[in-house]
């Protein structure tokens, strides 16, 4: 998969591709220093995933983020930072992020991160989701629609969750649009986070 690398610092985006390029799946592509350079990039080269941090000169990765979803809208984004904050996290999800990775991640665990993104799976950091604050109200979920949720933040594919759950897929779709209403939420990503930060703190 076709790797870019957005970061100001020059010794972080040395730092990733050395260690990056030791997974033999991943191909960087190109190493830049801020989303500006990364749009003019994604004009005339494919890219599968952007890695993407979130302070820097020119254009941040928020508004990168925002700019590559409406352009590139196949094209994952992950954002990799140093902040863990719930406002910071936020702000990554709503900007169009795929997943949210710390700076201080071992490399092991960025590669899987990358390779999950990739394959469509939603994804957030541990210590990051641990800083996830936001209160969300499940409350008003069915047993259905709460059995759902669970395949879904397992990573299972609206089909998978049909088969293991005995359900049609239209059913899954209803169950996941309903549920996307009934807590606020934008897509099956916020969704996934959401499940897994009530569970860690046993909301």
């Amino acid at each position: 998969m076709r790797i870019l690398l957005v970061d100001d610092d020059a010794l972080v985006l040395e730092s990733l591709e050395i260690l990056l390029s030791g997974d033999a799946q991943l191909q960087i592509v190109g190493a830049l220093s801020h989303g500006a350079e990364a749009l003019s990039f994604l004009e005339h080269t494919p890219v599968d995933v952007i890695l993407l941090d979130i302070q820097m000169p020119v254009m941040d990765g928020i508004e990168a983020a925002q700019r590559i979803r409406t352009k590139y809208p196949k094209v994952k984004i992950l954002m990799l930072t140093t902040f863990s904050d719930y406002r910071t996290l936020h702000r990554c999800l709503e900007a169009g992020a795929s997943g949210f990775l710390l700076k201080s991640d071992e490399t092991e665990k960025q590669i899987m991160t990358i390779k999950a993104v990739y394959q469509g799976l939603p994804v957030i950091s541990e210590q990051a989701l641990k800083q996830f604050s936001e209160q969300q109200v499940f409350s008003s979920l069915s047993k259905r629609e709460n059995e759902v949720l669970l395949q879904l933040a397992q990573g299972l594919s609206n089909k998978e969750i049909a088969e293991r759950l005995c359900l049609s897929e239209g059913t899954v779709r209803n169950c996941i649009s309903i549920t996307l209403e009934k807590l606020g939420l934008r897509d099956r990503t916020q969704l996934a986070i959401s499940y897994w930060q009530r569970k860690s703190t046993g909301r």
